[in-house]
């Protein structure tokens, strides 16, 4: 018996030629398809009437102009003001009012003068005679702050503001009547700058300022303090936050030798004082 049955075709072209493609959709169109198919519905409407021969092209030569005179339009009018003197041709000076106010970011560590008398008034410090003699200039590195050889003042009045604030935009300064490395005197050595404010964007490389960075200092970190040819190394122990009046600061511990480093705190503001104290690496 047979299995099959066939139907014979009369007419072959009464049947869509769509149901002769296997797998193929009416649905599934490309891009080139839509926009020809686009393209073709255009151009009938444009051949139907006058009336639509007329807006189609208007409409799409106004959407061309738009575009065109959104781009171009700036520059012409920059043009034309220009000619008449309307814009500013070049750079000008920079009044005084352009430039940062440099105190209104920098803190300053008012107050020094009665913190240094009560200080020495209780004879913590040693009398050094080899460190209150010495005048000179050394230098502070802090490779973890990315401080460089920063110029230190020796010996600076910090009882006089007037005298400390003239060295302070140059140099760091060194607090007058207390150690220095040179000395075999078991004292507080002190060192001191100014703080900025984040707003001031304030640089390790820039001596006013150098100690904004200050509290970045980590226990273990390593403190050099080059003079007269000989590099003397501290090694940061322990930090802290204290008031103005705070006389340890100064007097650090009796007979012992540590480096004290301070600065404003919070940076650019002198309500408090950061404090970093270092001991020798010996």
């Amino acid at each position: 018996m047979s299995l099959y049955r066939y139907k014979k075709v009369e007419n072959y072209d009464a049947y869509p030629k769509d149901h002769l493609v296997l797998g193929e959709s009416q649905t599934q169109r490309n891009a080139w398809n839509t926009m020809g198919d686009g393209y073709g519905i255009l151009q009938s409407l444009v051949n139907s009437s006058f009336l639509a021969n007329l807006i189609i092209p208007a409409f799409f030569i106004s959407l061309g102009l738009f575009f065109i005179f959104k781009y171009i339009y700036p520059e012409i009018k920059y043009q034309i003001e220009k000619q008449n003197g309307l814009v500013s041709q070049g750079t000008t000076t920079p009044i005084s009012q352009d430039y940062v106010d440099r105190s209104l970011y920098i803190s300053n560590p008012a107050g020094l003068n009665e913190v240094s008398e009560e200080a020495f008034k209780q004879d913590i410090l040693q009398d050094d005679t080899v460190s209150k003699n010495y005048n000179g200039i050394f230098y502070i590195t802090i490779p973890a702050l990315g401080i460089d050889s920063l110029p230190v003042t020796a010996n600076v009045d910090s009882t006089t503001e007037s005298s400390y604030n003239s060295i302070l935009p140059t140099s760091l300064a060194h607090f007058q009547n207390t150690g220095l490395p040179i000395s075999d005197i078991k004292n507080n050595i002190v060192i001191y700058g100014h703080s900025a404010s984040p707003n001031y964007r304030p640089k390790p490389s820039d001596v006013e300022v150098a100690f904004s960075f200050l509290s970045n200092l980590k226990v273990g970190d390593e403190i050099y303090i080059d003079m007269d040819g000989q590099r003397y190394t501290y090694r940061m122990y322990r930090s802290k936050i204290v008031e103005p009046t705070d006389l340890s600061v100064i007097t650090g511990l009796k007979n012992q030798r540590t480096l004290t480093l301070f600065t404003c705190w919070p940076a650019g503001n002198n309500s408090s004082r950061y404090v970093a104290i270092a001991r020798p690496v010996e």
